[in-house]
């Protein structure tokens, strides 16, 4: 009888994309032969000697940051002495609003 091993969560794929090229942290240089790569973490700072495909720091350069969300906010302001509601921008919230936090301190 032969025995069986699961592999727990599965083993990564040898053919999943290189999370280093579009890591926000990951510094990839490339020189004219297609063997002359080099990549920096400025995590890790240090150069990377393998292909990284699974990492916990990992952050898409694509999606924007939290300080660049907040800068796009909008907030529901209430009135009650006009009795109005509506959204007003994070910045004009804030200037208003100068000894309030707009988010909660377990959220900044």
């Amino acid at each position: 009888m032969g025995t069986k091993l699961k592999v727990l969560n599965g083993t990564r794929s040898s053919t999943a994309p290189r999370l280093c090229d579009t890591c926000q942290s990951g510094l990839v240089r490339k020189g004219a032969a297609e063997s002359d790569e080099r990549i920096y973490c400025l995590i890790t700072e240090r150069n990377l000697n393998t292909r990284v495909v699974e990492c916990n720091r990992y952050v898409d350069r694509a999606q924007p940051s939290l300080w660049e969300m907040r800068q796009i906010a909008w907030v529901l302001s209430t009135d009650s002495k006009h009795e109005a509601i509506g959204f007003i921008r994070a910045k004009e919230w804030e200037r208003k609003h100068q000894d309030e936090e707009l988010l909660p301190p377990h959220l900044d």
